[in-house]
């Protein structure tokens, strides 16, 4: 493992435990406002909006400035926006607020992977793993401990806590990181047209088709419904929940944890049934009649879902996108897809006022079950294996000069 890939692995750990108490505590933040579902459901519609042209240019400027300076950024920027969330109640304050979050955050979301990739193509899923197993498992901690200090600093002293522990992240990634210039840097950021153009990959399209019904169904049922499901249909206290959310993190690192050792040679068909498992497993947890009961069958969605197919789709995206182009091409997959990000909180909203608070969960199962469907028109081959000979030899001059 290079100094770079550690470096980022302990990044996650301050990334994760500050999102772990800012995920949990925000809506709780907003509801303490006196804020409605529908209005919390356009806060976080807003914010994915906001995103979304984001996503492609910080991708081509990190193509172009190289990885280092839009990462950091986007640590830095998340500590900031998340230290002044609680310093309002406002509906429109809150949500430019909760843009610049998701902005810095998804600017991460694009570069980690492609900072991986590069480091190590050969160990990408290995490295993809226990960043993300990491992560998740520090999210954990992260909504345990905003449950435990709950009632002594209140939600605004856990969102600044959290602020915190990302400012500190931020200043070991920019003292310690240190980028490889790329043979294959983009030149110049390029046209308009070309920015934003639809010009990648068949496989990539078709992924980032079915990551657009995903992001409607994941964001349905993982907004700020989602403590708000348990506490409000059972009548249970935000402690419980955070348990609940505690262990939700647990699950999905556990298996990503363990990538490394995973020999999964049919990546398409793990990606697809993997999917297919975590959609069902979230509509039948709509069902459940007991607090108990619901939180066990919801709880299973990522150790068999998410934990699994999270590092294979992120081999697959990266083996499909050109040297040249990664970063850019990897937001644009992310941007696209990232519009449904706006339905699934407004969705979110519309099905809890309408229905009721178990209806988006329910429906957040059934539209990931058809992103799976999507995923049929994907069309493996060996280029996989052709990039990992074009850039094994640099991987491995990187190998040994980390250790010497």
């Amino acid at each position: 493992m290079t100094r770079n890939v550690k470096i980022v692995l302990a990044v996650s750990v301050f990334f994760g435990a500050a999102t772990g108490i800012y995920e949990f505590m925000l809506p709780y933040y907003l509801d303490e406002q006196g804020l409605s579902y529908e209005s919390m459901g356009t806060i976080f519609a807003v914010a994915a909006a906001g995103m979304l042209l984001l996503r492609i240019l910080m991708g081509r400027l990190a193509d172009v400035w190289g990885r280092k300076p839009f990462y950091g950024l986007a640590l830095g920027g998340s500590a900031v926006a998340m230290w002044l969330t609680p310093s309002t109640g406002v509906v429109a304050w809150q949500a430019v607020l909760k843009t610049i979050r998701e902005a810095m955050f998804v600017t991460r979301e694009t570069l980690h992977p492609v900072i991986l990739y590069e480091e190590s193509r050969g160990r990408f899923m290995d490295f993809m793993g226990k960043t993300r197993g990491m992560e998740f498992l520090f999210q954990a901690a992260g909504t345990l401990l905003a449950g435990t200090l709950f009632v002594t600093i209140g939600t605004g002293g856990n969102l600044r806590l959290g602020a915190a522990m990302l400012a500190v992240g931020f200043v070991l990634f920019w003292l310690v990181f240190r980028e490889h210039v790329h043979e294959h840097a983009a030149r110049r950021a390029g046209s308009l047209r070309d920015l934003f153009s639809w010009d990648m990959h068949r496989n990539l399209k078709v992924i980032t088709i079915s990551f657009f019904v995903f992001n409607i169904g994941m964001w349905c049922s993982h907004s700020f419904i989602m403590p708000l499901f348990f506490s409000k249909k059972f009548g249970v206290t935000p402690e419980s929940v955070a348990w609940v959310m505690v262990l939700h993190r647990v699950t999905i690192a556990l298996p990503l944890l363990l990538a490394g050792v995973l020999r999964i040679k049919r990546l398409k068909s793990a990606y697809i049934w993997a999917l297919i498992a975590e959609g069902a497993v979230l509509s039948a947890s709509a069902l459940v009649p007991n607090f108990y009961g619901a939180a066990a069958v919801w709880l299973l969605h990522d150790l068999i879902g998410a934990g699994i197919w999270i590092p294979v789709q992120g081999l697959i995206i990266q083996d499909y996108t050109r040297p040249d182009r990664r970063a850019l091409e990897m937001g644009k997959l992310q941007g696209y897809g990232g519009v449904g990000t706006i339905i699934g909180p407004w969705l979110a909203g519309v099905l809890s006022e309408q229905v009721n608070v178990s209806a988006p969960f329910f429906v957040s199962g059934l539209l990931m079950i058809a992103a799976a469907v999507v995923l049929v028109g994907l069309r493996l081959d060996e280029r996989g294996q052709a990039t990992a000979k074009a850039e094994g030899s640099v991987e491995s001059d990187r190998e040994g000069s980390s250790h010497g």
